[in-house]
């Protein structure tokens, strides 16, 4: 068990570092406005590495944010994965979205506040 959870903090330690030096550089205004103007679909190679980056790091069902259709085809929120099966996700109304590519975007934002790049 010890073994496993040092591996585990150098697995982290090592990926913090590949985030501060390869991914966060990437991120740029101009990124985001890309991702805002086509959140689904081809991207550039620097956004397709970016998204990669952040769905990779979304393995872990515990606080993962998820997109929530509330109505469908009309409104979607952000939500927390429930991490057990059966239950339904944690659904956060403050906001919602009127268009999947706006829900999109939005979680793309959350995790990049998630991650420290935005306030």
């Amino acid at each position: 068990m010890a073994q496993e959870t040092r591996g585990k903090s150098v697995y982290l330690d090592i990926d913090r570092r590949i985030f501060e030096t390869k991914i966060k550089p990437l991120i740029t205004k101009e990124l985001i406005k890309e991702h805002k103007l086509n959140p689904i679909g081809k991207h550039s190679e620097q956004l397709d590495v970016v998204l990669n980056y952040l769905r990779r790091h979304q393995e872990q069902l515990v606080g993962k944010l998820v997109i929530v259709c509330t109505d469908p085809h009309k409104e979607w929120h952000i939500g927390e994965h429930p991490a057990v099966r059966g239950e339904r996700p944690k659904i956060f109304w403050e906001e919602s979205f009127d268009s999947r590519e706006t829900a999109e975007h939005g979680l793309f934002l959350k995790r990049l506040q998630k991650l420290g790049v935005l306030k």
